[in-house]
């Protein structure tokens, strides 16, 4: 690698950590270097063997798990800024030693503690509230202190309850002993479901994606679009949107997806015409789409699955076509960009040659293949991962001993388990905040007296509660990852919906699909922080476009509640028809959004566009002929005054 190249790998590591919310992070240098990667490399390891064999118990995994986390986090970002940046302090020291002995006694000891569930002891006390102090403070390093507030606030709301007034929200109230024991001694709180969904499903999708990526899969799935879109108007835009759809097929992070592919389309797209902010509100919107494409699809899903106790499959077939169907019409609206302000084609000498890029990484596509066909013919999503993996090993395997490049291939390896382990501590630090915001949420009855709240707010309409779950997904984004602003709404909001007669799956997928929109919405608007920064565009000046591009995936939901786009009753004639009449639908809409079809268009105009597109959600004979009206009414004059106002000769050539 050249000086250039890893200088500006620094670069794109920076702005990736600043728009995942971490404020300090550690470079290590000499023996503390190889002592964080073989950690965070035995991590990985322990993460991998897990899925086929049976050498821990689900409780030690849990236990491990946060310990390994906590650990890594108080290695890898300091406390405050006069803490040392290239060693850990005395302090951190300390605090690695209070993990091994927190969450060791919990491995340790779990099978006592949950014999004596609800008595909990002096020992449970004292190590319960150190695990606490340490897994609030990894996320306050790791990511900020909202997370770590909100869970003190319902520890504080669990012991309060009979001082809160009013019968919705008041309770019994608990001891500090019992909650700290129910938080620490038991599968409820920071070792509950969050905890092990992590473990089972979502870190072993950030492994593999480290692993695809270190081995070269993450630049085939970025050259082979650039490759296939530079010929056509606007190509990079389209490369951006095919390429943010195949990398986010190995990728969970939105950031991630905006740092690896933005490299490589934004300037493209700057070369071609395309201004600074608008090209890195394209990549931005698109790369919050990755998080919607399965396999991976971030950890909300795998958390999804679990809350509904379904395959992960399952989730995986229902967000196949609206993922499709949101790329899809970010395209559609990139069109109408190019053409609303002359954006040609890629020059010919910057061009690469789609048969070359595809003859050169083709295999990089078979271990995607055996996921999904894994995933598919009934198995785990942890089992598909490994078996993906496996794959992927065993022909990296051929094609570096067929060189004689034996060291390459494990130093390779070590990197991209060190990777994984490294790039997991994020989201990883979110398991024990949210897993006690869940705990308590559960030991109190918030979960069940909120729902109630919901129905009186919304009178019992769905597109009311809609409009409040996003309305709240926004707020809550603000401070959490986008995992935990799901995870809370699924918990509180998702039941309510649930009673007014909406399919808990489209319920669940519509909070999801909200709890993206922190990506690109202001004041935090991650993806679009990392685009702007690698476009050297103003980051809020930048959100604004990438709403704007991304603007399809807010009435989305709507589609899951009031039309058979998700086919939960199966697939079948009324189905298809939803499929067609939706991805049609997107026409209008990117013309009303970008102010452009066969020419400009005014705010009137616009207006009927988007009305157009947005009946076209409801099926109904009625509807569509509705929606065809409004589209027709702007379309065919426009149409008619473009033909009219073709010269000549481009008319006959035409």
């Amino acid at each position: 690698m050249t000086t250039q190249e890893s200088s500006k790998g620094k670069v794109f590591l920076k702005l990736l950590e600043e728009a995942e919310g971490a404020r300090l992070r550690r470079e290590f240098t000499g023996p503390w270097r190889w002592i964080f990667k073989s950690t965070a490399a035995l991590y990985s390891v322990v993460l991998i063997v897990s899925v086929i064999t049976n050498f821990w118990t689900s409780s030690d995994l849990r236990g491990m798990f946060i310990m390994f986390v906590v650990i890594m986090i108080m290695m890898r970002y300091p406390a405050t800024r006069r803490s040392p940046r290239h060693r850990p302090s005395a302090v951190d020291f300390l605090l690695m030693l209070c993990a091994v002995a927190a969450f060791g006694n919990f491995v340790i000891d779990y099978e006592q503690m949950a014999w004596r569930a609800g008595d909990a002891t002096t020992r449970d006390i004292v190590f319960g509230s150190i695990a606490i102090v340490l897994v609030l403070e990894g996320c306050r390093r790791a990511m900020s202190m909202v997370l770590p507030i909100l869970a003190l606030m319902m520890m504080l709301y669990a012991w309060a309850g009979p001082y809160v007034p009013g019968e919705l929200f008041g309770h019994q109230g608990f001891s500090s002993g019992q909650i700290i024991g129910d938080v620490y001694a038991s599968m409820n709180g920071i070792f509950g479901f969050v905890a092990y969904v992590f473990i089972a499903f979502v870190m072993l999708f950030v492994i593999m994606g480290s692993i695809f990526e270190r081995f070269g899969a993450g630049a085939f799935f970025i050259d082979l679009p650039i490759a296939l879109m530079a010929r056509y108007r606007g190509g990079p835009a389209k490369a951006a949107v095919i390429a943010s759809c195949m990398f986010g097929m190995i990728s969970g992070s939105a950031t991630a997806n905006a740092v690896a592919t933005g490299s490589f389309t934004i300037p493209l797209m700057k070369r071609t015409g395309y201004r600074p902010e608008v090209a890195a509100g394209i990549e931005a919107a698109t790369s919050m789409g990755g998080m919607f494409m399965p396999p991976v699809m971030g950890a909300g899903a795998f958390l999804m699955a679990e809350m509904l106790r379904i395959p992960y499959a399952e989730v995986a077939r229902v967000a196949l076509v609206p993922a499709l169907l949101y790329f899809f019409g970010i395209m559609v609206m990139v069109h109408f960009e190019a053409l609303r302000t002359g954006i040609g084609i890629v020059p010919v000498e910057e061009r690469l040659s789609a048969r070359t890029v595809f003859r050169k990484g083709w295999y990089f596509l078979a271990p995607l293949a055996v996921l999904f066909y894994v995933l598919f013919t009934g198995s785990t999503a942890s089992l598909a991962a490994f078996y993906a993996i496996g794959t992927f090993l065993m022909m990296m395997a051929v094609r570096f001993f067929a060189r004689r490049d034996f060291k390459q291939f494990f130093v390779t390896l070590f990197d991209a388990l060190a990777d994984g382990g490294d790039k997991s501590l994020i989201v990883g630090s979110t398991a024990g905040p949210v897993g006690i915001i869940v705990g308590i949420a559960l030991l109190s009855g918030l979960a069940f007296k909120f729902s109630a709240l919901v129905m009186s707010y919304t009178f019992g309409m769905k597109w009311m509660a809609l409009l409040l779950v996003m309305f709240a997904t926004f707020v809550l984004g603000m401070g959490t990852t986008v995992t935990a602003d799901y995870l809370i709404l699924a918990l509180l909001a998702v039941p309510a919906m649930g009673q007014m007669g909406i399919p808990l799956l489209a319920a669940h997928l519509s909070a999801f699909w909200f709890s993206q929109t922190s990506n690109v919405t202001p004041p935090v608007c991650m993806a679009a922080v990392a685009a702007a920064g690698i476009a050297g565009a103003h980051p809020y000046r930048t959100a604004m476009h990438a709403m704007k591009f991304s603007a399809y995936h807010f009435v989305m939901p709507f589609m899951f509640v009031y039309s058979p786009l998700l086919m939960l009753d199966g697939f079948n004639f009324d189905v298809l028809t939803t499929w067609i009449v939706l991805f049609v639908s997107t026409v209008p809409f990117a013309a009303g959004a970008i102010g452009y079809f066969f020419g400009p268009l005014g705010w009137v105009k616009r207006s009927l566009m988007l009305l157009s597109s947005f009946v076209f959600i409801f099926p109904a004979a009625m509807t569509y002929l509705a929606g065809a009206a409004l589209f027709a009414l702007v379309a065919v004059p426009q149409y008619l005054a473009a033909r009219r106002s073709r010269p000549p000769a481009a008319a006959g050539a035409g």
